[in-house]
């Protein structure tokens, strides 16, 4: 399982969807973008760990209630595939983006890996 796994499920449930640093201007619609958060190992373990994989959500400033809807359809979306892919329970506090004129948040999910 991996980042380009989660853009392809979220694209396959009509959600826009971008890598970092793809979309650089102000938002106008909906969209997330996924991001690597990085690999880890288990304090138990030096052969299993998990990967962190962060979805960022955004919605134009002044439509402020579509965020919740998006980060919805982005649960929706990568619920197909649990069991490899699965929410850590943290999700950011909803900020507004200057740079991109967006409410944003962030969703984080995890995949258990050997290392």
């Amino acid at each position: 399982m991996t980042c380009h796994d989660v853009t392809a499920a979220l694209a396959g449930a009509g959600i826009a969807v971008y890598y970092p640093a793809a979309k650089q201007e102000i938002c106008r619609e909906p969209y997330a973008v996924v991001q690597n958060g990085g690999t880890y190992r288990y304090a138990a373990s030096d052969k299993v760990g998990y990967s962190l994989v962060t979805v960022h959500c955004y919605v134009p400033v002044g439509r402020y209630p579509l965020l919740d809807t998006l980060v919805g359809q982005v649960r929706a979306a990568l619920s197909a595939l649990s069991p490899d892919l699965r929410p850590t329970g943290r999700e950011s506090v909803h900020i507004v983006n200057d740079r991109f004129r967006a409410h944003e948040c962030t969703v984080e999910y995890m995949v258990q890996k050997k290392l």
